[in-house]
């Protein structure tokens, strides 16, 4: 089957046939768009006016609560009724009410002004309660909705609107009095999600029939109890839909023949030069990588045709480069291997780095520098091949731009010129952070070349994942002897280490004491505050341990909420005085985020040789001291005896 051929196929496939179905999915669509139209705008209209409501009442409510702090309230429930009717002017006076309703606590009016009972037309109700003789007295404030604010929401959007008191028309755009039909029997929708959006129905006034959809008005904000309803006509919801549905199938059908002409002229268009192109590439695959290709056109299938001529080159000129770096490519990754087997050793991993380089390379001079961190042991160290290369301060112009590529202010792989010397520098990433970085020197005998460049940039990816081996084995064994809360060690540390100082001071005839701390009704912070304050909590505690011990003391988390202190070379009585320190260290401690948690912690002391001379005596009889401090009302340092 020709080309020309599946183009056509392919056209009607993937155009005609689908704009088919498009357009009788979109008849059906666009004949109801016209109903979703004003769906959306009563909804639309719906929630607005809620909002206007809530807020005509949160605002007679608040005036009305302003009011009564100027007024004499007294007067209303224990003054004469004079006295009351005064107050009673002033509260409508200065809160614009035009009724005013005062109850007692048993709920029987004591005075109405301005309004009847059962109001008409409903109004917008605010209810504050006063302290009084017998319980709560209730003064209800009353004035007219505001009308001309709902009207300008719902006429701006064609909408009709009416409030309604037993599904009958009290004030809107619909003839007052009017009843309403077709209205659900369990009642208007509730709303949805807490929002102002209701489902539609059908109502009926008379014989005319609308699309409706209403919200009621909370009791606590009108008198008596109304529902806004919102409407449009079924005739003029029907209309719009026609005129949709029209306007959409002249626009569908005048696409559709645009679509028809244009894939006849691209079809006729794109054969001729792929041929072109197709020919061109069979020669490609026998060798023939010099074959021009004439394609004039200007459109992507010329753009086509020169980017394959240009390709061609490239790969004629590439195999060159190829050729000529492929030795210096298979050395640099025979020491690879080197590079990542030096696994244990930062210094020996950088020494190899460098040295992989600048065989592999042929530079002048190379320099590898890590980057120190804040974890034991990751200090910052550099290598430099040959040795006596980077001097003079050349070192520290090398050290000087393999921070700048590793924090980006220099591009890896910019060429640097100076005195005859290009200078380019790779950053050893890993996981988007510099751990290093390689700094290689070039001669004019041997320029900076891209075959150069992708070397040093392979090394410097292979030394990266090595250097973060490294790192990682650290990690473990950190992990292994220490607690990933407090960052304190744990109880395998302390059990492996108290031997060892025991045996010291048994060697050398020296004290050693041991504390157990443990925080008093620790529980109670993790019930009261969450567990996420409990571990604030006990991060706080172990800063406070580590602020007031000496450096050759041994701070580990024994478990739980409980510590423990080593002291080598230190008695019972100097010992006690520590704990004693800590305890009011920890006794002192306050959250940023939890401000209200205290604490207190117990502590209990045992000394070698006095108390005992085996480690797990020690530690027992460390134990026994502090439940003697917590059997003695908490919050105290008890040695053992």
């Amino acid at each position: 089957m020709k080309l020309h051929t599946k183009l056509y196929l392919f056209f009607a496939g993937t155009v005609l046939l689908p704009l088919l179905v498009v357009t009788v999915a979109a008849s059906i669509i666009l004949d109801r768009s016209g109903a979703e139209t004003y769906q959306g705008r009563i909804q639309s209209g719906l929630a607005a006016s809620s909002a206007i409501v809530t807020e005509q009442a949160h605002a007679l409510d608040a005036s009305l609560q302003g009011s009564l702090q100027e007024a004499d309230t007294g007067s209303l429930i224990i003054g004469d009724e004079t006295r009351r009717q005064a107050t009673i002017a002033y509260i409508m006076r200065t809160t614009g009410a035009q009724g005013l309703v005062l109850k007692d606590p048993s709920g029987k009016v004591i005075t109405r002004s301005g309004v009847a009972q059962g109001s008409h037309p409903p109004q917008i109700a605010a209810t504050v309660r006063l302290a009084g003789p017998g319980g709560e007295w209730q003064i209800t404030a009353m004035k007219p909705f505001d009308a001309d604010a709902l009207n300008k929401v719902f006429s701006s959007q064609g909408i009709d609107w009416a409030l309604l008191e037993s599904g009958m028309v009290t004030i809107g755009s619909l003839a007052e009095g009017a009843g309403i039909q077709g209205i659900p029997a369990d009642g208007f929708p509730a709303r949805n999600d807490d929002t102002a959006v209701a489902e539609t129905f059908t109502a009926a006034i008379g014989e005319e029939r609308m699309m409706a959809a209403a919200l009621p008005v909370a009791d606590t904000i009108a008198d008596p109890a109304v529902t806004l309803l919102a409407g449009v006509p079924s005739d003029t919801v029907g209309a719009a839909s026609t005129r949709a549905l029209e306007a959409g199938l002249l626009m569908m059908l005048g696409v559709a023949f645009l679509a028809v002409t244009l894939g006849l002229f691209l079809a006729r268009n794109i054969t001729g030069p792929l041929r072109k192109l197709t020919s061109a590439t069979a020669a490609g695959i026998e060798g023939d990588l010099g074959m021009d290709i004439d394609v004039r056109s200007r459109d992507e299938i010329g753009n086509l045709a020169t980017s394959f001529s240009l390709m061609q080159t490239s790969i004629r000129s590439y195999i060159s480069e190829l050729e000529e770096s492929r030795t210096q490519m298979l050395l640099a990754l025979s020491y690879a291997g080197d590079i990542l087997g030096s696994t244990t050793d930062r210094e020996r991993l950088i020494k190899t780095t460098a040295e992989a380089a600048r065989l592999a390379t042929g530079a002048s001079g190379i320099w590898v520098q890590l980057f120190g961190t804040d974890q034991p042991g990751e200090k910052a160290i550099s290598a430099a091949t040959p040795r006596g290369y980077f001097s003079n301060g050349s070192g520290e112009e090398a050290e000087r731009l393999a921070k700048d590529v590793a924090s980006g202010k220099a591009a890896a792989g910019e060429i640097r010129s100076s005195n005859s010397l290009e200078t380019v520098a790779y950053p050893l990433m890993h996981d988007r952070k510099a751990l290093g970085a390689i700094v290689a020197v070039f001669d004019h005998d041997h320029p900076v070349e891209d075959s150069r460049k992708k070397i040093l940039s392979s090394l410097a990816m292979q030394a990266a994942s090595a250097v973060e081996n490294v790192n990682f084995g650290e990690l473990q064994r950190r992990l292994a002897i220490t607690d990933p809360l407090t960052g304190l060690y744990n109880f395998r540390y302390l059990s492996n280490n108290l031997d060892r100082e025991m045996s010291t001071s048994q060697r050398y005839g020296r004290d050693l004491s041991a504390a157990i701390l443990d925080l008093d009704d620790f529980k109670k912070v993790n019930d009261t505050y969450g567990h996420q304050a409990g571990d604030e909590l006990l991060k706080a505690v172990a800063r406070v341990l580590m602020a007031n011990v000496r450096q050759a003391d041994m701070v580990t988390r024994y478990g739980g909420e409980e510590f423990s202190v080593i002291f080598p070379e230190t008695s019972k009585e100097f010992a006690l005085k520590v704990s004693e320190k800590l305890r009011r260290g920890v006794a002192g401690i306050r959250l940023h985020d939890y401000p209200e948690v205290r604490v207190t912690t117990s502590i209990g002391v045992a000394s070698y040789p006095e108390d005992s001379e085996e480690q797990t005596d020690l530690l027992m009889k460390a134990d026994q001291a502090l439940y003697r401090a917590k059997e003695s009302g908490k919050n105290r340092c008890v040695p053992y005896s």
